[in-house]
């Protein structure tokens, strides 16, 4: 019977003892320490949640998120909304409290004929001076707040809220193209108007039948107006969010906008409409209260004007009285205006996740932290 030693062997192939502990050998070695694991990658928290999901949108969730808007970001949204729509509205009832009361206070004391002549003519050019000066401030500040809602939907859209500066100031970088876009549709709008009028004037004349014709040339015209205007008006409804987002030209942004609506002018027809009726009626609803004081109000000044409009008294005592449903409404108004901007920028992030993979770049950049997929994802 042999121990258990017997089977050991030293490295020099000699058959002695075992080492004993703490015995050096010679060529031996400890067996290598195992590696160390690899070290954890590190930590990198979920994307944020943003006013959307970062996939193609329903129109339930669309119409949802306008809403949305408000509650995500009211600094930058409901702030310079108010200031757009009272500035425009005060504009508006300044020149017809200032401009009017003063006129007709000058014209019912007039001497002559002839005085009141020159009073109506200078009301005429000052109405028309005055006109000029609020298209221009209505065009400036429309476009900007075009620019900055859309800039604000997209941001929300990573989950970011973008302080009411920095907004304002991508905003103005594109307020001329903004601005150009509006003029070139309201031009073309004016110009259809006007050649409206003009066949109907002509075939007015055109014999004893010629106001028969002209009639129904009228209603058939002003159809075909409101249904061709619906209809331009919604395929260029993503034009201000291509000419900031991706900083288009005027022409470049309305054929971008065709191009990304083609196959769902229903679809945001629907939406643009819908927003509308909703902010009309809240507007209607909360203005009538205030309506109803205001006319009590008027009959307990003005017992005695029955709605003469030629009297100074009487024109300013009916302002006094609507200004405070002027005010609510403009407040609604304005409050509503970030839903009716916000679902048309919200549109066009739809229909670029549906057609150029807008969502996944939207993911890499909330992923990166600072990308920006808007004018490179296509």
């Amino acid at each position: 019977m042999t121990d258990g030693t017997s089977g050991w062997a030293s490295p020099s192939g000699g058959r002695e003892e075992p080492p004993r502990y703490g015995e050096r050998v010679p060529g031996w070695q400890p067996p290598e320490a195992a590696p160390p694991p690899p070290a954890p990658s590190a930590y990198r928290p979920p994307p944020k949640r943003g006013l959307i999901p970062l996939h193609p949108l329903s129109f339930g969730q669309l119409l949802g998120a306008a809403f949305g808007l408000i509650r995500w970001n009211p600094r930058a949204t409901v702030v310079p909304a108010l200031a757009v729509s009272v500035l425009q509205t005060a504009l508006v009832f300044g020149g017809i409290a200032g401009l009017g009361l003063t006129s007709l206070d000058r014209f019912q004391r007039a001497a002559t004929d002839a005085d009141r002549a020159q009073i109506l003519a200078g009301t005429i050019g000052g109405g028309v001076l005055f006109g000029l000066l609020t298209f221009a401030v209505t065009i400036l500040t429309t476009a900007l707040l075009q620019g900055l809602l859309v800039t604000v939907v997209a941001r929300a859209a990573l989950g970011e809220r973008i302080a009411l500066g920095a907004a304002l100031r991508i905003a103005w970088r594109r307020v001329l193209p903004l601005i150009g876009v509006a003029l070139l549709l309201g031009v073309a709008q004016v110009v259809a108007i006007g050649l409206l009028v003009l066949l109907v004037a002509l075939v007015a004349q055109a014999g004893d039948t010629g106001p028969i014709i002209a009639a129904l040339v009228g209603v058939l015209g002003g159809l075909g107006f409101i249904a061709a205007y619906l209809f331009i008006a919604i395929k260029v409804a993503t034009v201000p969010s291509a000419v900031v987002l991706e900083r288009l030209g005027v022409l470049a942004a309305i054929r971008r906008s065709w191009t990304l609506l083609r196959g769902s002018f229903w679809r945001t027809l629907g939406l643009v409409a819908l927003v509308t009726v909703m902010v009309g009626i809240a507007a209607q609803v909360v203005s009538i209260p205030f309506s109803i004081i205001g006319g009590a109000v008027g009959g307990l000044l003005a017992p005695n004007a029955g709605g003469d409009l030629e009297n100074a008294s009487a024109l300013g005592t009916l302002l006094l009285t609507s200004l405070p449903a002027t005010i609510v409404g403009v407040i609604v108004q304005g409050v509503g205006q970030v839903a009716q901007v916000g679902v048309l920028g919200l549109v066009y992030l739809d229909q670029r996740m549906r057609r150029e993979g807008l969502d996944l770049a939207m993911q890499r950049a909330v992923e990166e932290d600072g990308a920006d997929p808007f004018s490179t994802a296509r």
